[in-house]
Parts: C-alpha cells; sequence; structure tokens
C-alpha cells in the first residue's frame, strides 16, 4: 500500500511539474521581449568598399543615434527621462530618443564591421538609453488650430536635422503590435543608422497590451490610434522644412497607416497630397478596410508598396483569431466586385504596387517570415531603395509577374544580388551628377 501511495505522490508531482513547466514556458513567450539588434546589413550596403554617394553609414557620432518620436501612450517619470506605460493616452507627446548600438565600450571600427559586412552572427542590441519629452500635443493642436513653444521647439529640432541631411523628406516608422517601446525605437533606428544618418526618423509609438494574448485589444488600439498618426502628419506638413513625409508601417502598424492616412484624405487632401512613398511591410490589416482606406488616399499620395509573404505564420494566425484575411496574406475573394475591380485595374495607374516577398528564390528568407523587411538582406535594401531614392520597382532590380485575377505584382529575381551592383552604380551615378561635391 506505502508503494501504491509513494507512486501516486510521483505522478501528482510530476503532473504538476508539468503543468508548471507550461505555464513557466507560455509566460516566457507571452510576456519575454528581448531588446532588438541590428538588422543584417541590407545588401545595398553590404562590402561595398566605397560610399554610395556619401550615403554609406557615417559613423562620426560613434555608436550612439538620436530620432524623434511621436506617442500616445500615457508618460510617466521625469520629462526628460520619460518612460510609456501600455495605457493610451488622449495627447500625443513628442520628443527625441537616444539609443546605443553595442556595448559602451564599442569601437567605431566594430560599428563599421556590423554596418557593412554580410553575416548575422553576433549582431549587436540596439539599447534605449533615454527618452526626452519635449512637448505634448493636445487636440487642438492635432486639428491644426495652432502650435505652442515647445512643438515649435520640436518642430526645429526636425528642421534643423533636416538641414543636415542629404535626405530632405521625413519618414515616419509606425510598429507592430504586441510590441514594447524599445523595440518599436530599436527597429526605426534602423532605417535611421542604415540610411547613413541621413534618413529623419520619427517613429510613432501607439499602445501595446504587450502581450501577444492580448492581440485583439491591440488591434483596437490601433485603430484608436489613426487620428494621432494623421495629426501628426498634419502637424509636420504644416510646419516642419521637409519636401514630402513619408510612412512605413509593419505588421498591425499598418492598421493605423491605412486608416490614419485615409483620415487625412478625408479631412486635409491638401496635407496628404504631401505625403511621398507609403509602404506596408507585412501589413496585418483587414483586408477589406486596407482596400477601402487605399482608395480614400491612393490618389494623393506619390505611391504605396505593399510587400507581402504569402506563407506568413504571423499573419496566418492573425486571419484565424479576426476571421478574415489580412492585407499581407490577402484573399481577393473577401472584396466586393467594385473593390476587387479598382485593386486589379485603377490601383496599378495610382502607382499602388504589390511587392512578393517569395522564398523560393531568396536564400536567406525563411517560407514563414513576418519579419522579412529588416531580417532579410534582399528586402531592406528594396525598402531603402524606396523609401530614400523612390525609386520605381523595375528600377530597383525587381521583376513583373502576373496575379491569376488579373494585374501585375513584382518579385525579386534569383540573381538579384548579381543585379544590384549595377543598380548601386547608375544610383551612384546619378546622385553625383546631382551633387557633383560628394565623393
Amino acid at each position: 500500500m506505502a508503494q501504491v501511495q509513494k507512486g501516486r505522490k510521483l505522478i501528482r508531482w510530476a503532473i504538476v511539474s508539468i503543468a508548471l513547466l507550461i505555464v513557466g514556458v507560455t509566460a516566457f513567450f507571452v510576456f519575454y521581449h528581448p531588446p532588438m539588434r541590428l538588422m543584417p546589413v541590407p545588401l545595398l550596403f553590404q562590402d561595398t568598399g566605397v560610399q554610395l554617394a556619401d550615403l554609406e553609414p557615417a559613423l562620426a557620432d560613434g555608436s550612439t543615434l538620436r530620432i524623434f518620436y511621436a506617442t500616445n501612450r500615457l508618460p510617466v517619470g521625469p520629462q526628460s527621462n520619460r518612460i510609456y506605460s501600455v495605457a493610451p493616452d488622449r495627447r500625443l507627446h513628442l520628443g527625441e530618443a537616444t539609443v546605443r548600438i553595442g556595448d559602451e565600450g564599442s569601437t567605431l571600427d566594430q560599428i563599421y564591421e556590423w554596418s557593412t559586412r554580410a553575416g548575422a552572427d553576433d549582431r549587436p542590441f540596439i539599447n534605449l538609453e533615454n527618452m526626452n519629452e519635449v512637448a505634448s500635443v493636445g487636440r487642438a493642436t492635432l486639428a491644426g488650430m495652432g502650435n505652442n513653444a515647445d512643438v515649435d521647439a520640436w518642430i526645429g529640432e526636425i528642421n534643423a536635422s533636416l538641414a543636415q541631411s542629404r535626405v530632405k523628406d521625413i519618414l515616419i516608422y509606425v510598429h507592430g503590435a504586441n510590441t514594447t517601446v524599445e523595440r518599436a525605437v530599436g527597429q526605426a533606428s534602423q532605417l535611421r543608422h542604415f540610411s547613413g544618418r541621413n534618413a529623419v526618423v520619427v517613429v510613432f509609438v501607439w499602445p501595446t497590451a504587450e502581450n501577444f494574448l492580448r492581440y485583439s485589444s491591440d488591434i483596437q488600439n490601433a485603430i484608436g490610434s489613426a487620428p494621432h498618426l494623421s495629426g501628426l502628419i498634419r502637424l509636420l506638413v504644416q510646419n516642419s522644412d521637409a519636401r514630402k513625409i513619408n510612412v512605413f508601417t509593419y505588421s498591425a502598424g499598418a492598421t493605423v497607416g491605412s486608416e490614419g492616412l485615409a483620415l487625412l484624405a478625408e479631412i486635409d487632401p491638401a496635407s496628404s497630397g504631401r505625403v511621398g512613398e507609403v509602404f506596408h511591410a507585412a501589413p496585418d490589416a483587414d483586408f477589406r478596410q486596407f482596400v477601402d482606406d487605399m482608395q480614400a488616399y491612393a490618389p494623393l499620395v506619390q505611391r504605396v508598396t505593399t510587400a507581402v509573404n504569402l506563407g506568413d505564420s504571423a499573419l496566418r494566425l492573425a486571419s484565424a483569431i479576426s476571421g478574415g484575411s489580412r492585407a499581407g496574406r490577402p484573399d481577393l475573394q473577401e472584396l466586393e466586385p467594385e473593390s476587387a475591380r479598382w485593386l486589379i485595374e485603377a490601383a496599378p495607374a495610382l502607382a499602388a504596387e504589390i511587392v512578393q516577398v517569395s522564398p523560393e528564390t531568396m536564400p536567406q528568407l525563411p517560407a514563414t517570415s513576418h519579419t522579412f523587411w529588416y531580417d532579410d538582406p534582399w528586402v531592406s535594401s528594396d525598402v531603402l531603395l524606396t523609401m530614400l531614392f523612390q525609386l520605381p520597382p523595375q528600377q530597383r532590380g525587381l521583376v513583373a509577374g502576373e496575379i491569376a485575377a488579373g494585374g501585375t505584382y513584382w518579385t525579386f529575381p534569383a540573381d538579384y544580388a548579381v543585379a544590384l551592383p549595377g543598380i548601386r552604380a547608375a544610383l551612384t551615378a546619378s546622385l553625383r551628377q546631382e551633387n557633383p561635391a560628394a565623393p
């Protein structure tokens, strides 16, 4: 009998241990958010040996760099060293974030190696060091009814950065769901760093629960954040010296971006006409709403690019949760006939383009990748060529394909890596013709 009782205790202990292990593993994946690493070097910059028309990463400032931010998260702590919670706020907070690449002792040689050499091993972390809030914007300012001295100071810093940059546009980056502030800033800083620190980047940090079990709540927050993004764009259009305002969204940031741009087109078409490139990478947005939004704003912007991976596992899960296809894994059969007709016939004339990321022809891309815009050197090169230089797909080395239902998409040819040096040379010659003083 004693042996039987001992055996039962062992079984109960084993069951409890397994249950605790499952709970622990689940909690780890729910709440663990690793810091952002410096992405693999875009193919555009790999082993060039020379500067690309003075746009190879300039490292005079060493391992630290600054980007601007705007957030509708509730702030905590002193203004000079803000922490932003997961709770949404009605106000928009504006400031500058400082990040560091690698450890404090990282040398310029190390950073240069990380920034120009292929290979994904031992990529350094991007550490968020400080968020200095400069201004807090109420609804009156967002509605375009006037600024204040603090807002003017923030805009002044942006204008000073534009004056020192080869790129005269502002790039707004909108992150995805289940994302910490540190990770959002880290993703946006990649665009600053790999532009040769020329791109003037503003990261829009909207409130996410930082917990993938609350995905539905994140999507609701994304929809609720669209007016803040719309107001931010208006603020920059009306007050900055930028030539164009470009918008780059990732994952559920496309819900914020597409609805924000559609709202802007409705309330202020003149401001939306100042938007240049719009790039949606792996868009986690309701496909039908995404197309409706695009019909509203696409006629007013320079170009809309949607990069998709049809094997995207994160969007497959998002579709199962939401009950409809996502814009990054679209199902054309969900569209009303008029919307489908517009997407196939009218969208290409408005430079609304689809880039299909195909693991079959891309050697480093996992078949189910959702993070391809910063994990794959081919895609990150295409992002830079689009957002910095406004090149059309054929000039970026992409090739056209035919959608079964009609229309055209663009994709990477198998020899993209072979063709890119020619694209780089043509781009360098063009930029040096525009600016003979460039090295």
